[in-house]
């Protein structure tokens, strides 16, 4: 027979359950702080009836005292929870130790409370239902009802003693009119109606969590078999177009080596089929590194290895590379990062990644003789890269579809500028990686007439 401090359901043997185990826990601890609200508001509004209404009495002292003890004990539950990975490794236990052990903990706090405000007079016993949906929530609901019948017994107990005169009876006097812990038939009922009550509820809330969790289990376990399925088509395509890019290498080589003149010297009348051959293959060069840079994102770890960077001397170095791309097209290419270095913890190849695509995009779909402008700002605890330009633009019913891979706005099909499709679509994936956030307004601070622009900010965490 399994323990009840070590017994787990079947229902929970997936990862994801302990994750939100600890979420609920540290919900528990919020109600708690607003249960020491309510009880405070309570005392405070005792005392104001009292000047109001004669010979209203309640043990407010001893409430008070349990507020003191609940709030005291909430912030070391809170100390707990926030060092519970290491007390876990340290001592054998798990999230649904502590959700036991903080249950346990306020059904004594809710007794007392009980108790001191009159026993089944009391207008707290209600408050048994919410510690009894919560708790079948997270817990089996064997162990709560175990719990909840030892709580039956200790308070049935606690009646008989109170209507035998063996403990005092403390009554809300003033409020309860006429006393009920010493009417024997008026305690059977109570405790009878109480016990119905709380084991359906048991019941009732139980067999709800249990088919939310198994539910929940079956989605997780379809999206594990969804993302292996991704792995596995986006193996085979990476096997695919690797090998697609050999062929069209060496088809490429051939096309140079004529184009130059390096084999022989070709008639003029077929210079441009060869150099539109030659753009052609490099289009489709680039369409696959971009496309085995995707897939092998998506498909590895190793780009989440982090190293500090200053940011500010790689931005130089990409606006150094890009100078003669934006000279070719008389663009005003401006720099603006500040001269002390901005260092960051994170990955080198994938902010440079990102950066790199932005600008290159930012320099392609700007029209001769406009502005490009690369910025660097620290905030408080990231950094804000932006890439402006009064280009195209992207129309605002596109923004949103801008990261879908080999999507191409209707401006850019107009204008018959070559491109893959996939560039933002990168971007967006070293991002996600990198744990930043992207944003694009279209048209920019740089917008002039006729040059609406584009401007992508990317904030990346300084750690």
């Amino acid at each position: 027979m399994k323990s009840i401090f070590t017994f787990v359901p079947d229902r929970v043997h997936y990862e994801n359950f302990w994750e939100e185990i600890r979420k609920r826990n540290k919900w528990l601890i919020n109600l708690r702080y607003l249960a020491v609200i309510l009880l405070f508001s309570f005392i405070i509004g005792i005392e104001v009836v009292k000047k109001f209404v004669e010979g209203v009495q309640i043990q407010t002292l001893s409430i008070s005292i349990i507020m003191l003890l609940i709030l005291l004990y909430n912030f070391l539950f809170h100390r707990l929870w926030n060092k519970f990975g290491e007390i876990s490794k340290k001592y054998n236990v798990h999230s649904l130790h502590f959700s036991l052990l903080q249950i346990i903990v306020d059904f004594i706090a809710l007794m007392l409370l009980i108790y001191f405000t009159g026993g089944v007079e009391s207008p707290f016993t209600t408050f048994y239902i919410f510690h009894i949906i919560i708790g079948s929530i997270i817990l089996p609901g064997s162990i709560m009802c175990l719990l909840m019948a030892i709580v039956i017994i200790l308070s049935l107990s606690g009646a008989i003693l109170e209507y035998h005169s063996i403990i005092p009876h403390y009554q809300i006097t003033g409020i309860v009119k006429y006393p009920l812990y010493n009417d024997s038939y008026y305690l059977g009922t109570f405790f009878v109606t109480f016990a119905i009550v709380v084991f359906i509820s048991i019941y009732l809330a139980n067999s709800i969590a249990r088919k939310l969790y198994e539910r929940e289990k079956e989605l997780f376990y379809a999206y594990k078999d969804l993302e292996e399925a991704e792995k596995s088509k986006s193996k085979y395509v990476m096997t695919v177009v690797h090998d697609l890019k050999t062929p069209i290498s060496a088809a490429l080589t051939w096309v140079d080596l004529l184009a130059d003149g390096s084999i022989e010297q070709l008639p003029e009348s077929y210079k441009k089929p060869i150099e539109r051959i030659q753009s052609r293959l490099k289009n489709a060069i680039d369409l696959i590194d971009n496309i085995l840079k995707i897939t092998n994102m998506k498909l590895t770890e190793e780009f989440f290895l982090k190293e500090e960077v200053d940011l500010v001397a790689l931005c130089k170095e990409i606006h150094q590379s890009f100078s003669v791309m934006a000279s070719s097209k008389n663009l005003d290419f401006k720099l603006d990062v500040g001269e002390q270095p901005v260092k960051i913890s994170t990955n080198f190849n994938l902010l440079n990644l990102a950066i790199s695509n932005l600008v290159s995009n930012a320099i392609k779909y700007t029209e001769p003789n406009g502005k490009v402008e690369l910025i660097v700002n620290q905030l408080h605890n990231e950094v804000a890269i932006s890439v402006a330009d009064n280009g195209i633009g992207i129309p605002k019913k596109e923004i949103e579809k801008i990261f879908s891979e080999f999507y191409r706005t209707s401006l850019v099909k107009q204008k018959n500028i070559e491109g893959t499709g996939l560039g933002m679509a990168l971007v967006n994936e070293a991002v996600k990686k990198l744990n930043g956030k992207i944003n694009i307004f279209s048209p920019s601070y740089l917008a002039s007439e006729g040059r609406p622009g584009t401007q992508v900010i990317i904030r990346i965490p300084l750690n």
